[in-house]
């Protein structure tokens, strides 16, 4: 593409030399023409290129130009590149797929130039007019005091409205109320839906809350998916209550989007002026710390801000600084639970766990900073560190005698974002360690499924391809379906421990996790099953043919030097007669 030529660029995509040069043949005067012959290379070329329009062949070997359109749509880099069907189908069901997938238009084979030339002239002007009102947008948004979107006041007016009911509040010597409201799953939507359905999830938003408080009150965006409320002059802090519970009971009612019932929920933090601030940056920020607790309780649900919770955010920085230093300071170790078969009381291999020897609070275990790791972006250097510590730790069982164990090692949603880099992580891992790839079990929760189902497909596709297993951790716990099972390319599924810590004989959770066992036969899944503690619930399982088994039945988790031993007979393992 020359750089020096202003021309509108089209990218023409078809696996036929003769359509190309047809179609390169009626553009290339008017326009830069460039070309591909398979949908990965389209998919390449649109992502460094940015064309202004792509023209796209349906009959594509390898991917379709359904599949195409639809990456397209869903890359941030090329969601805006206008696509038009090119294809001899011309029945309704196809153009349904096509403009599903997102294609603006259809043109159908054999091709009539006119009709090509004037409907590529019609969306590059339509493109052009969408970036100028883009850009007028744009600027008018930052000139005014209202949030383009939804209408509703913006961080501007929202400060000067803060400081004027400061005012107030001193004057009066009254009390008001400020709400911070973060909505869960909004991320999942623009991922899932596009951004037009994020877009009109905000507008609905912004309505609902709107119903829900006086006029006199201010509901304001602050960007993104975060909202504020100032409940000015109540009389009780409990009014502020009933608001942000109606605020959530709104936010849980189903959406409609794009013709389907979509189910969020939000978080609430509320600080309450003079007691948890005298000041906008003061209430804002005790707002915030209410309001990210509220996420951290399971979300939908409510937080006021407390000194308890202040001292929680503080001590969370601590950590969050502390966890830097561990990194440096190699303060994080491995402990391994065994994995039992159930048939033989056998070990047959091992989930590698880890664990942080803080100099100040003692051992931490996932739960405690895990969560901040993932914020932070340490995640991703910490999962590097567990997975290559313990396939090397593997490799030396390995070597040593025990040459057929298998390494189950968590991945964090994290990860998933770029697929790519975890492709090369854990390609690097085994490289670098020798461990065999078919030994290497990764295992993923199925909330990591739902952000963003085609993107962790395909990311999972291309690790089953070097030789790894994937497995489902915590199932039951989340959204199981039978139709994430078939379409992921699961081979393992892990039963949480919370159906089994109650199971006994005639329990309702026999049948249920009988029903779970079956289910995994019939589709192929082999069955780990967590938290097994007693005999009578090892005897169940054997009995409904739970395949493995991990628990304190057996064996705690160990650390390194522990588990060797446990190989070698020096430790007894527990649940034998």
């Amino acid at each position: 593409m020359n750089k020096n030529d202003h021309r509108p660029t089209i990218l023409i995509v078809d696996d036929s030399p003769g359509n190309i040069h047809l179609m390169g043949k009626l553009l290339s005067q008017d326009y830069q023409v460039l070309f591909a012959t398979n949908g990965q290379d389209a998919l390449t070329m649109a992502a460094s290129a940015l064309p202004d329009l792509v023209l796209l062949d349906v009959m594509m070997p390898e991917i379709d130009g359904f599949t195409v359109c639809n990456l397209l749509r869903n890359d941030e880099r090329t969601r805006h590149i206008p696509v038009i069907i090119v294809t001899a189908m011309n029945d309704s069901d196809s153009e349904t797929r096509g403009f599903t997938s997102g294609a603006v238009d259809f043109l159908t084979k054999p091709i009539n130039p006119s009709s090509m030339r004037a409907r590529v002239a019609v969306h590059l002007e339509l493109k052009k007019q969408r970036e100028e009102l883009k850009a007028a947008n744009a600027q008018l948004q930052e000139d005014s005091e209202f949030d383009i979107l939804t209408g509703l006041p913006n961080r501007k007016l929202f400060q000067d409205r803060l400081k004027q009911a400061i005012l107030a509040g001193e004057r009066n010597n009254s009390i008001f109320s400020l709400l911070f409201i973060d909505l869960d799953r909004f991320k999942w939507v623009n991922d899932t839906l596009g951004h037009d359905a994020g877009d009109a999830l905000l507008i609905e938003v912004a309505q609902r809350m709107k119903s829900v408080v006086r006029k006199s009150d201010t509901v304001a965006r602050l960007g993104g998916d975060e909202f504020t409320v100032i409940l000015s002059d109540i009389l009780h802090e409990s009014m502020a209550e009933l608001v942000g519970r109606k605020i959530l009971e709104q936010l849980s009612a189903p959406f409609q989007l794009q013709g389907q019932d979509v189910v969020i929920s939000g978080s609430v933090g509320i600080a309450v002026f003079p007691g948890d601030g005298t000041s906008t940056t003061e209430l804002a920020k005790n707002a915030d710390i209410a309001m990210y607790q509220a996420k951290e309780s399971g979300r939908n649900s409510l937080r006021f801000f407390s000194q308890e919770l202040n001292r929680i955010a503080q001590r969370r920085m601590l950590l969050e600084a502390d966890m830097r230093r561990a990194c440096l300071k190699n303060e994080f170790f491995l402990e391994y639970q065994p994995k039992i078969n159930s048939t033989s009381g056998k070990i047959i291999g091992m989930e590698a766990l880890i664990r942080w020897e803080h100099p100040r609070d003692g051992i931490l275990y996932p739960h405690k900073f895990i969560p901040i790791a993932e914020e932070n972006g340490l995640i991703i250097e910490i999962s590097a560190w567990v997975l290559h510590t313990s396939c090397r730790d593997a490799v030396s069982w390995a070597d040593d005698g025990f040459p057929n164990l298998k390494l189950a090692v968590n991945l964090s949603a994290i990860q998933f974002r770029e697929g790519d880099k975890l492709f090369d992580l854990v390609e690097s891992a085994l490289r670098e360690t020798g461990f065999p790839a078919h030994h290497l079990e990764l295992e993923i929760t199925e909330t990591m499924m739902l952000a963003n189902t085609k993107h962790v497909s395909a990311t999972l596709q291309k690790l089953r391809s070097m030789g790894v297993s994937i497995a489902m951790d915590d199932f039951g716990t989340g959204y199981s379906s039978l139709a994430l099972l078939r379409s992921l390319p699961i081979q393992v599924i892990k039963i949480d421990g919370s159906f089994i810590k109650d199971l006994v004989s005639n329990s309702e959770d026999v049948d249920f996790v009988a029903a779970i066992l079956l289910m995994a036969k019939k589709l192929g899944l082999h069955v780990v099953v967590e938290g097994v503690e007693t005999a009578v619930q090892m005897d169940i399982l054997k009995s409904h043919g739970g395949d493995d088994i991990q628990g304190y039945y057996f064996c705690p988790p160990l650390c390194g030097k522990a588990f060797h031993a446990l190989l070698h007979g020096k430790i007894p393992l527990g649940g034998r007669n």
